[in-house]
Protein backbone atom coordinates (compact mmCIF):
# COMPACT_ATOMS: atom_id res chain seq x y z
CA UNK A 1 0.00 0.00 0.00
CA UNK A 2 1.37 3.48 -0.83
CA UNK A 3 2.40 5.41 2.25
CA UNK A 4 2.61 9.11 2.90
CA UNK A 5 5.92 10.64 3.97
CA UNK A 6 6.51 14.14 5.29
CA UNK A 7 9.15 15.96 7.29
CA UNK A 8 8.68 15.20 10.98
CA UNK A 9 6.64 12.02 10.53
CA UNK A 10 9.11 9.86 12.44
CA UNK A 11 8.69 12.15 15.46
CA UNK A 12 4.87 11.91 15.65
CA UNK A 13 3.97 8.32 14.70
CA UNK A 14 4.18 7.23 18.35
CA UNK A 15 3.50 10.56 20.00
CA UNK A 16 -0.06 9.56 21.00
CA UNK A 17 1.53 7.14 23.50
CA UNK A 18 3.46 10.00 25.09
CA UNK A 19 0.47 12.31 25.55
CA UNK A 20 -0.30 12.44 29.29
CA UNK A 21 -3.64 11.42 30.73
CA UNK A 22 -5.43 14.44 32.16
CA UNK A 23 -8.15 14.39 34.79
CA UNK A 24 -11.34 16.05 33.59
CA UNK A 25 -12.78 18.53 36.05
CA UNK A 26 -16.47 17.73 35.78
CA UNK A 27 -19.15 20.43 35.88
CA UNK A 28 -22.79 19.34 35.76
CA UNK A 29 -23.78 22.15 33.41
CA UNK A 30 -22.76 25.65 32.48
CA UNK A 31 -25.26 27.06 34.95
CA UNK A 32 -25.20 24.36 37.62
CA UNK A 33 -25.00 25.76 41.15
CA UNK A 34 -22.49 24.42 43.62
CA UNK A 35 -23.53 21.05 45.01
CA UNK A 36 -25.84 20.22 42.11
CA UNK A 37 -26.24 16.49 41.37
CA UNK A 38 -23.95 15.02 38.77
CA UNK A 39 -25.24 14.79 35.22
CA UNK A 40 -26.38 11.22 34.63
CA UNK A 41 -25.84 11.30 30.84
CA UNK A 42 -22.68 10.71 28.84
CA UNK A 43 -23.10 14.00 26.98
CA UNK A 44 -20.26 16.39 27.62
CA UNK A 45 -18.34 19.34 26.25
CA UNK A 46 -14.60 19.35 26.95
CA UNK A 47 -12.73 22.65 26.99
CA UNK A 48 -9.02 22.24 26.41
CA UNK A 49 -6.37 20.96 24.02
CA UNK A 50 -8.11 18.38 21.84
CA UNK A 51 -5.10 16.04 21.82
CA UNK A 52 -5.12 15.82 25.60
CA UNK A 53 -8.93 15.70 25.64
CA UNK A 54 -8.96 12.67 23.35
CA UNK A 55 -6.39 10.90 25.51
CA UNK A 56 -8.45 11.65 28.63
CA UNK A 57 -11.45 9.87 27.07
CA UNK A 58 -9.63 6.57 26.51
CA UNK A 59 -10.09 5.06 30.01
CA UNK A 60 -13.87 5.37 29.73
CA UNK A 61 -14.58 5.23 26.00
CA UNK A 62 -11.81 3.26 24.26
CA UNK A 63 -13.44 0.86 21.81
CA UNK A 64 -16.94 2.08 22.67
CA UNK A 65 -17.74 4.94 20.28
CA UNK A 66 -19.92 4.10 17.28
CA UNK A 67 -19.65 7.31 15.25
CA UNK A 68 -17.21 10.22 15.26
CA UNK A 69 -17.42 13.40 13.20
CA UNK A 70 -14.50 15.83 13.05
CA UNK A 71 -14.13 19.19 11.32
CA UNK A 72 -10.37 19.87 11.48
CA UNK A 73 -8.62 23.01 10.19
CA UNK A 74 -8.55 22.86 6.40
CA UNK A 75 -5.03 24.33 6.24
CA UNK A 76 -6.07 27.07 3.84
CA UNK A 77 -3.24 29.36 4.93
CA UNK A 78 -5.68 31.90 6.34
CA UNK A 79 -4.39 33.39 9.59
CA UNK A 80 -7.22 35.87 10.05
CA UNK A 81 -9.95 33.43 11.12
CA UNK A 82 -11.23 32.85 14.63
CA UNK A 83 -8.77 29.97 14.70
CA UNK A 84 -5.47 30.03 12.84
CA UNK A 85 -5.84 27.95 9.67
CA UNK A 86 -2.18 28.13 8.66
CA UNK A 87 -0.98 25.79 11.43
CA UNK A 88 1.03 28.80 12.54
CA UNK A 89 -0.53 29.33 15.95
CA UNK A 90 2.03 30.03 18.71
CA UNK A 91 0.80 27.04 20.71
CA UNK A 92 1.14 24.78 17.66
CA UNK A 93 4.63 26.14 17.00
CA UNK A 94 5.59 25.40 20.59
CA UNK A 95 4.19 21.87 20.34
CA UNK A 96 6.07 21.22 17.09
CA UNK A 97 9.26 22.49 18.69
CA UNK A 98 8.84 20.11 21.62
CA UNK A 99 7.85 17.04 19.60
CA UNK A 100 9.65 17.46 16.28
CA UNK A 101 12.62 19.51 17.49
CA UNK A 102 14.75 21.86 15.38
CA UNK A 103 13.62 20.03 12.27
CA UNK A 104 10.20 21.60 12.87
CA UNK A 105 11.56 25.04 11.99
CA UNK A 106 11.88 24.01 8.34
CA UNK A 107 8.49 22.37 7.95
CA UNK A 108 6.10 23.50 5.26
CA UNK A 109 2.55 24.22 6.36
CA UNK A 110 1.53 20.83 4.94
CA UNK A 111 4.19 19.05 7.01
CA UNK A 112 2.98 20.90 10.10
CA UNK A 113 -0.64 20.02 9.40
CA UNK A 114 0.16 16.33 8.99
CA UNK A 115 2.22 16.34 12.20
CA UNK A 116 -0.72 17.90 14.00
CA UNK A 117 -3.35 15.50 12.61
CA UNK A 118 -1.51 12.17 12.95
CA UNK A 119 -1.59 11.63 16.75
CA UNK A 120 -5.16 12.89 16.97
CA UNK A 121 -6.34 10.42 14.35
CA UNK A 122 -4.53 7.61 16.15
CA UNK A 123 -6.48 8.38 19.33
CA UNK A 124 -9.76 8.70 17.44
CA UNK A 125 -9.14 5.28 15.91
CA UNK A 126 -8.72 3.79 19.40
CA UNK A 127 -11.99 5.31 20.59
CA UNK A 128 -14.05 3.62 17.87
CA UNK A 129 -15.70 0.29 18.52
CA UNK A 130 -15.33 -2.50 15.90
CA UNK A 131 -18.39 -1.38 13.93
CA UNK A 132 -17.63 2.33 14.42
CA UNK A 133 -17.10 4.88 11.68
CA UNK A 134 -15.30 8.21 11.36
CA UNK A 135 -16.63 11.08 9.25
CA UNK A 136 -14.13 13.88 8.58
CA UNK A 137 -14.68 17.16 6.74
CA UNK A 138 -11.98 18.57 4.47
CA UNK A 139 -11.57 20.66 1.32
CA UNK A 140 -9.20 20.61 -1.65
CA UNK A 141 -6.25 22.04 0.31
CA UNK A 142 -5.54 18.74 2.10
CA UNK A 143 -7.99 16.31 0.47
CA UNK A 144 -5.32 14.18 -1.22
CA UNK A 145 -2.95 13.99 1.76
CA UNK A 146 -5.77 13.53 4.28
CA UNK A 147 -7.14 10.47 2.50
CA UNK A 148 -3.68 8.87 2.39
CA UNK A 149 -3.21 9.66 6.08
CA UNK A 150 -6.54 8.05 6.97
CA UNK A 151 -5.72 5.01 4.84
CA UNK A 152 -2.46 4.58 6.74
CA UNK A 153 -4.19 4.70 10.14
CA UNK A 154 -7.47 2.94 9.35
CA UNK A 155 -6.32 0.74 6.47
CA UNK A 156 -7.25 1.23 2.82
CA UNK A 157 -9.68 -1.69 3.03
CA UNK A 158 -11.76 0.26 5.56
CA UNK A 159 -12.45 3.15 3.20
CA UNK A 160 -16.25 3.52 3.07
CA UNK A 161 -16.62 6.48 0.72
CA UNK A 162 -16.69 10.22 0.38
CA UNK A 163 -19.53 12.72 0.34
CA UNK A 164 -19.06 15.79 -1.85
CA UNK A 165 -21.19 18.81 -1.11
CA UNK A 166 -21.45 22.16 -2.84
CA UNK A 167 -20.83 25.01 -0.44
CA UNK A 168 -20.34 28.05 -2.69
CA UNK A 169 -20.98 29.27 -6.23
CA UNK A 170 -17.73 29.89 -8.09
CA UNK A 171 -18.41 32.17 -11.06
CA UNK A 172 -15.08 31.43 -12.71
CA UNK A 173 -15.57 31.57 -16.50
CA UNK A 174 -12.17 30.16 -17.48
CA UNK A 175 -11.26 27.29 -15.16
CA UNK A 176 -12.91 24.38 -13.37
CA UNK A 177 -15.23 25.67 -10.66
CA UNK A 178 -14.01 24.95 -7.13
CA UNK A 179 -17.30 24.75 -5.27
CA UNK A 180 -17.12 21.64 -3.13
CA UNK A 181 -15.99 20.33 0.21
CA UNK A 182 -15.81 16.68 1.20
CA UNK A 183 -16.69 14.39 4.05
CA UNK A 184 -14.45 11.30 4.14
CA UNK A 185 -15.75 8.16 5.81
CA UNK A 186 -13.61 5.33 7.21
CA UNK A 187 -14.67 2.34 9.29
CA UNK A 188 -12.78 0.78 12.17
CA UNK A 189 -13.53 -2.54 10.49
CA UNK A 190 -15.59 -2.41 7.31
CA UNK A 191 -16.72 -6.08 7.50
CA UNK A 192 -18.29 -5.31 10.90
CA UNK A 193 -20.57 -2.59 9.48
CA UNK A 194 -24.27 -3.16 8.92
CA UNK A 195 -24.73 -4.24 5.28
CA UNK A 196 -27.24 -1.42 4.72
CA UNK A 197 -27.35 1.97 6.41
CA UNK A 198 -30.97 3.06 6.76
CA UNK A 199 -32.50 6.16 8.26
CA UNK A 200 -35.50 6.10 10.62
CA UNK A 201 -37.40 7.80 7.79
CA UNK A 202 -37.00 4.70 5.62
CA UNK A 203 -38.18 2.44 8.43
CA UNK A 204 -41.27 4.62 8.91
CA UNK A 205 -42.02 4.60 5.21
CA UNK A 206 -41.79 0.81 5.07
CA UNK A 207 -44.12 0.51 8.07
CA UNK A 208 -46.73 2.75 6.44
CA UNK A 209 -46.54 0.81 3.19
CA UNK A 210 -46.97 -2.42 5.16
CA UNK A 211 -49.99 -0.90 6.90
CA UNK A 212 -51.46 0.01 3.52
CA UNK A 213 -51.14 -3.62 2.45
CA UNK A 214 -52.98 -4.77 5.55
CA UNK A 215 -55.81 -2.23 5.38
CA UNK A 216 -56.37 -2.63 1.64
CA UNK A 217 -57.18 -6.31 2.11
CA UNK A 218 -59.67 -5.58 4.91
CA UNK A 219 -61.41 -2.50 3.48
CA UNK A 220 -62.26 -2.78 -0.22
CA UNK A 221 -64.40 0.35 0.02
CA UNK A 222 -62.37 3.51 -0.66
CA UNK A 223 -64.01 5.67 2.02
CA UNK A 224 -63.72 2.98 4.70
CA UNK A 225 -60.09 2.43 3.76
CA UNK A 226 -59.40 6.16 4.07
CA UNK A 227 -61.15 6.33 7.44
CA UNK A 228 -59.26 3.30 8.77
CA UNK A 229 -55.93 4.74 7.67
CA UNK A 230 -56.70 8.13 9.22
CA UNK A 231 -57.74 6.52 12.51
CA UNK A 232 -54.60 4.40 12.71
CA UNK A 233 -52.36 7.35 11.89
CA UNK A 234 -53.93 9.60 14.53
CA UNK A 235 -53.47 6.93 17.17
CA UNK A 236 -49.89 6.00 16.26
CA UNK A 237 -48.35 9.19 14.85
CA UNK A 238 -46.34 9.83 18.01
CA UNK A 239 -44.64 6.44 17.64
CA UNK A 240 -43.40 6.92 14.09
CA UNK A 241 -40.40 9.05 13.20
CA UNK A 242 -40.32 11.67 11.66
CA UNK A 243 -44.03 12.42 12.08
CA UNK A 244 -43.67 12.97 15.81
CA UNK A 245 -41.41 16.00 15.30
CA UNK A 246 -41.94 17.43 11.85
CA UNK A 247 -44.38 18.01 9.04
CA UNK A 248 -44.06 15.75 6.07
CA UNK A 249 -45.57 15.20 2.66
CA UNK A 250 -45.01 11.74 1.30
CA UNK A 251 -46.55 9.45 -1.25
CA UNK A 252 -46.66 5.71 -1.35
CA UNK A 253 -47.56 4.04 -4.61
CA UNK A 254 -46.32 0.53 -3.94
CA UNK A 255 -49.38 -0.88 -2.15
CA UNK A 256 -51.05 -3.64 -4.19
CA UNK A 257 -54.55 -2.57 -5.15
CA UNK A 258 -54.27 0.99 -3.86
CA UNK A 259 -52.30 4.20 -4.12
CA UNK A 260 -51.91 6.13 -0.90
CA UNK A 261 -50.97 9.81 -0.85
CA UNK A 262 -50.50 11.26 2.59
CA UNK A 263 -50.32 14.99 3.16
CA UNK A 264 -49.65 16.47 6.55
CA UNK A 265 -50.90 19.97 7.20
CA UNK A 266 -48.16 22.55 7.63
CA UNK A 267 -49.46 23.74 10.98
CA UNK A 268 -48.26 23.44 14.54
CA UNK A 269 -50.86 20.73 15.11
CA UNK A 270 -49.38 18.80 12.17
CA UNK A 271 -52.37 16.56 11.50
CA UNK A 272 -53.01 14.56 8.38
CA UNK A 273 -55.25 16.73 6.24
CA UNK A 274 -56.02 14.28 3.48
CA UNK A 275 -55.52 10.71 2.47
CA UNK A 276 -56.44 9.74 -1.02
CA UNK A 277 -56.82 6.14 -1.92
CA UNK A 278 -57.67 5.01 -5.39
CA UNK A 279 -58.49 1.44 -6.13
CA UNK A 280 -56.56 -0.03 -8.99
CA UNK A 281 -58.11 -2.57 -11.21
CA UNK A 282 -56.36 -5.86 -10.58
CA UNK A 283 -55.88 -6.56 -14.27
CA UNK A 284 -55.09 -3.01 -15.40
CA UNK A 285 -51.76 -4.13 -16.86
Amino acid sequence: MPTLHWVGKDKVVNHHHEVPFRVLNKVSSFRAPAGAPANSTDNRIIHGDNLEALKSLLPEFEGRVKCIYIDPPYNTGNEGWVYNDAVNDPKMKRWLGQVVGKEGEDLSRHDKWLCMMYPRLKLLHRLLRPDGVLFASIDRNEMATFKLLLEEIFGAANWVGEIAWRNVTDNNPTNISLEHEYVLCFAKSKPALSPIWKSPYLDSKERLIELGHELATVHPDKKKLQAAYSKWFREHKAEIWPFRTTNLSTSMASIPGAEVSTTLAKKDTATMSSIQLRRRRANSR
